[in-house]
C-alpha cells in the first residue's frame, strides 16, 4: 500500500508528461469540462460511464469523450473496481513512476473511494496524482428531498477498523445544502456533543447562504463551542491539513468517522485523510436511485490538488 507523502494545491495548467487521464462520463453538463482543458497531453485516456441513467447530457458527453480519443467503458458500480484495477495495472506495467490526472467532478462517492484505494494499491514505487474538480453553477436544491436509504462505510477499505472499540464515536461532517441531512445522521449516531463540521466558501457565493440555512439546526448546537468552521474550496491542501490535525486531536479520545456531504472535493479530502489513518472511517449517506438526476453545469472554476503516493520506507 502506497503512503501519501505530499499534498499541495495544483495549478490550472496541463501536465507536460501525463501517463493517464481518467474521467467520469455522466449526465451532468460539467462531465467533460475538465477533460476538454487538460486531456491533450495524456498518453492514455479513460472515460468511465454508468450502466444506467443515460439521460440529460449523457449522450453528448459520451460522444465527446469518444471523439477526443478516450476509451469509453460503461459499467455498473459492482464492476467498477475490477475495471479500474485492470486498466491501471496494465498502464503501470514495467513502470516505477506514474503521472495520473483524475477529474472527480462526476464520480459518485462509492466510485471515488474505489479510485483512491486503487491508486494507493498500485504495485509501483511512486504515483503522482492530480485531482481536478469542476465547480458547478448554483442549482437550487429540491424542496422534497429523497429519503436516506444508505448509511454505511463508503467502501470496506475505508471502514476505519479501530483497535479501541470502547471509545465513543465522533463525527467530522462536511455540510451540503440538502436540508437537515447532516443533523439527521448526527441524531442517528447520537453524537451531538461530539460533532465537528466544515462548510464551503467558494467562487459561487449562492451556495454559502443555502448551506447555512439547510444546516441551521445543527449549527445552533455546535457553533457556540467552535466546532464549525469554513473551508475554502480553492485551498484543498489547507483543508487536508486542518482536517488531519483535527483527526489527530480526536483520536486519543474518540473513534472518528468522516461524513462528506457537500462538494465532491470535500469527499476527496476525507478519503485522503483516511488514507493516512487506518482507524478512521469514511461513511456515505445516500438516497441511492431515489435521487432525482440534476444537470449541474460548469461555473468555469476548476480546482486542482496534487498528491504524491510512495512506498513507505
Amino acid at each position: 500500500m502506497l503512503t501519501l507523502t505530499s499534498i499541495r494545491n495544483g495549478e490550472r495548467t496541463p501536465s507536460a508528461d501525463l501517463d493517464v487521464f481518467i474521467a467520469a462520463c455522466g449526465y451532468e453538463g460539467r462531465a467533460r469540462t475538465t477533460a476538454q482543458e487538460f486531456h491533450s497531453t495524456a498518453k492514455k485516456k479513460l472515460a468511465i460511464g454508468f450502466g444506467s441513467q443515460h439521460e440529460l447530457e449523457y449522450k453528448a458527453n459520451s460522444e465527446w469523450f469518444e471523439s477526443a480519443g478516450f476509451e469509453l467503458i460503461e459499467v455498473d458500480d459492482g464492476a467498477f473496481r475490477e475495471t479500474v484495477d485492470q486498466y491501471l495495472l496494465h498502464c503501470a506495467s514495467e513502470r516505477s513512476v506514474m503521472d495520473i490526472e483524475v477529474d472527480i467532478s462526476c464520480f459518485n462517492r462509492f466510485r471515488l473511494a474505489h479510485l483512491v484505494d486503487a491508486l494507493r494499491s498500485l504495485p509501483i514505487p511512486e504515483v503522482k496524482v492530480t485531482f481536478r474538480y469542476s465547480i458547478a453553477e448554483f442549482t437550487p436544491p429540491f424542496e422534497d428531498m429523497a429519503p436516506t436509504v444508505t448509511v454505511e462505510p463508503v467502501i470496506p477499505q475505508f471502514a476505519g477498523w479501530t483497535t479501541r472499540p470502547d471509545r465513543p464515536p465522533a463525527a467530522i461532517v462536511g455540510l451540503g445544502y440538502e436540508p437537515n441531512k447532516a443533523i439527521g445522521i448526527v441524531d442517528h449516531l447520537e453524537i451531538n456533543n461530539a460533532t465537528w463540521a466544515y462548510y464551503p466558501l467558494g467562487p459561487v457565493p449562492e451556495y454559502y447562504q443555502r448551506v447555512l440555512e439547510a444546516n441551521r439546526s445543527l449549527l445552533d448546537i455546535i457553533q457556540a463551542d467552535g466546532r464549525c468552521q469554513p473551508y475554502d474550496l480553492n485551498e484543498p491542501a489547507q483543508l487536508f491539513n486542518g482536517m488531519n490535525s483535527l483527526v489527530d486531536m480526536l483520536k486519543p479520545h474518540f473513534n472518528a468517522v468522516l461524513i462528506p456531504f457537500g462538494p465532491k472535493l470535500f469527499a476527496l479530502v476525507t478519503l485522503l485523510v483516511a488514507s493516512s489513518h487506518d482507524d478512521v472511517g469514511v461513511w456515505r449517506v445516500s438516497s441511492g436511485s431515489l435521487e432525482t438526476p440534476v444537470n449541474r453545469k460548469p461555473s468555469g472554476h476548476i480546482v486542482s490538488v496534487s498528491v504524491i503516493l510512495r512506498v513507505k520506507e
